[in-house]
């Protein structure tokens, strides 16, 4: 038995998503997604990942609410640790800074099955924009994401979104072409567009089973984890006050 189930998949679904029977394999879900957090953080810990798990946003609900009457996504989700916000916040000023302002690792189950990803949302404008200034900063940057794309293999995908509707996909393996990767940097608007990337996989996979889940889908968060690293904005990670080089002017390469 896998540690997802096709009954969770339908209980994420559009036809129900609102609908009160399925509360109970909503809750199943999400307790599997804690139980694989169990799993997995200590070797998160361990390997001194700069993502970091907060109690009271990383696990997504799974009961409906008034404020939240569909449920047609869960997520284990990690981000910037609380003194990396306030350095930022401090740093840069602006409105007081939450979670859902930051870019963030995590591990999903919706309707199609389970996915890892690596999410820039629309109103994370800081590490978006620490992302864009790092990749038009010269040739070598643009260069260490192409390898990074590449060591994805054909399973990552790009999706950016505005207002929740996705406007641009291609797969990430054509993005280690340079033209492509141009063009697909000009359609993305930092704090207007959310940048996603995933890697998907069916509950059924043999993989996924309770003894292999948790290795499987950490070696997908490592993969991710290369591009938060890379484009996320941290004291040691600081593109936010740079100009564009002299040697990227157009065209970023």
């Amino acid at each position: 038995m896998n540690l997802f189930s096709l009954t969770d998949l339908e209980s994420l679904s559009d036809a129900n998503a609102a609908d009160p029977a399925y509360d109970s394999a909503r809750q199943h879900a999400r307790n599997q997604l804690a139980w694989l957090h169990e799993r997995i953080y200590g070797e998160i810990r361990a390997r001194r990942w700069d993502i970091h798990f907060r109690p009271e946003w990383s696990l997504t609900w799974a009961r409906r609410s008034e404020a939240q009457p569909r449920v047609s996504a869960l997520r284990l989700r990690y981000t910037k640790a609380e003194y990396v916000l306030h350095l930022l916040q401090k740093q840069f000023g602006g409105p007081p800074l939450t979670w859902d302002d930051c870019a963030w690792l995590g591990i999903g189950l919706d309707g199609q099955g389970l996915v890892v990803e690596w999410n820039i949302p629309a109103n994370a404008k800081f590490d978006a924009q620490n992302f864009h200034n790092k990749l038009t900063w010269g040739a070598p940057e643009k260069r260490t994401l192409r390898q990074i794309l590449a060591e994805l293999g054909g399973e990552g995908a790009l999706t950016l979104y505005a207002q929740a509707q996705p406007i641009l996909q291609v797969r990430c393996a054509r993005l280690v072409d340079l033209n492509v990767l141009n063009t697909t940097l000009e359609k993305f608007t930092p704090g207007r567009h959310t940048w996603n990337i995933a890697m998907r996989l069916a509950v059924t996979d043999a993989r996924l089973t309770p003894n292999g889940a948790p290795d499987e889908l950490l070696y997908r968060l490592a993969q991710l984890y290369a591009l938060h690293q890379f484009a996320a904005w941290s004291p040691r990670n600081n593109f936010l006050d740079r100009a564009r080089g002299e040697s990227t002017s157009g065209a970023v390469t």
